[in-house]
């Protein structure tokens, strides 16, 4: 693999800086693999041909999203048009495996389509591999693990412990909201739910919100979304969908036990004390119970998670299990 390159519909254009406030786990990666962002339509609509291979972030969306509709309309064929001008195209899983499945079927075959037609797809779970050799056996698969990094954060603007617990996500079904919120219930604390703001949200999970006691956070950057969680005691990424689990990552640099789906990597690696099966909230609410009341237990938990990620999840180790996987 030689990537050089990446794109997606940010309107990015470069190598993401030390003070990019929107240094999510995509980004951190990109960072780490020394690419150069180009904008989508940018690549499309030039005669440019690059000298490397590119990682494309198809993005997520129906039709009635504009980039989406673009695409699908006069760029059907959007991979073999990238592959005219790279030496190679790898698509990078974005959301969680099985998202497309709820899209326009018409959607569903052309992102089969452009999933087919690559060289590689990313996946960030060891788990998520054998859901895409079942339907593209003939198509690499390789794990690149989530990474998070601190460069741009201020210490000295972390929030101090308040007494509260958060979970991953709304009250929608990818985040599995409900069940993780009367979960945390049991630990005694406060409830927040994540910054995704008001008008993301389904309606009717903002305004249940008062009902089953839980607060919704405002949209706020991602460096403001570390300095904020860094107040939190636990944390919970039980969610139905399992992507990137960048919140269990977070969690393990900031110190938070986070209870979560076994299927993330970065919950099975770095919490394995923590780490359920999907569905078993039975021993969910036993961890919960045992890290409210075992303070051994929890600085264990706590104290694992921090050396764990001090040696599985840096840039060295990102790019040796990307290559491994090569």
């Amino acid at each position: 693999m030689n990537i050089r390159y990446a794109t997606s519909e940010m309107n990015f254009a470069g190598k993401f800086p030390d003070n990019y406030p929107h240094m999510r786990v995509l980004e951190t990666q990109l960072r780490f693999l020394d690419t150069d962002h180009i904008p989508l339509f940018n690549i499309l609509q030039s005669d440019t041909k690059y000298n490397g291979d590119v990682v494309y972030n198809i993005g997520k969306g129906d039709l009635d999203k504009d980039y989406i509709r673009i695409l699908y309309t006069q760029f059907n064929n959007v991979v073999e048009l990238l592959k005219q001008k790279f030496d190679k195209v790898y698509i990078y899983q974005d959301g969680e495996i099985g998202w497309w499945n709820q899209t326009d079927v018409k959607l569903q075959v052309w992102w089969y389509n452009q999933l087919e037609s690559s060289d590689g797809i990313l996946v960030p779970n060891s788990t998520d591999v054998n859901f895409y050799k079942g339907i593209f056996p003939d198509v690499p698969i390789k794990v690149i693990r989530s990474v998070m990094t601190d460069v741009g954060l201020d210490k000295s603007k972390f929030k101090p412990k308040s007494g509260r617990s958060i979970v991953t996500g709304p009250l929608t079904r990818e985040y599995n909201g409900l069940v993780q919120v009367l979960l945390a219930h049991n630990y005694g604390l406060p409830v927040d739910i994540p910054p995704m703001g008001e008008s993301r949200m389904p309606k009717d999970s903002w305004e249940m919100a008062d009902n089953i006691g839980v607060n919704y956070l405002p949209y706020m950057s991602w460096i403001d979304w570390m300095y904020n969680l860094n107040q939190y005691e636990i944390g919970y990424m039980m969610s139905a969908a399992t992507a990137s689990g960048s919140f269990a990552l977070n969690c393990a640099y900031l110190g938070i036990p986070c209870i979560g789906d076994k299927r993330a990597d970065t919950q099975s690696l770095l919490f394995p004390d923590l780490a359920v099966d999907w569905f078993d909230t039975k021993t969910a609410l036993e961890l919960t119970l045992r890290l409210k009341q075992d303070k051994d237990f929890y600085n264990s938990v706590v104290n694992k998670a921090k050396k764990i990620l001090q040696s599985e999840f840096t840039k060295e180790k990102m790019i040796e299990v990307l290559k491994i996987n090569n």
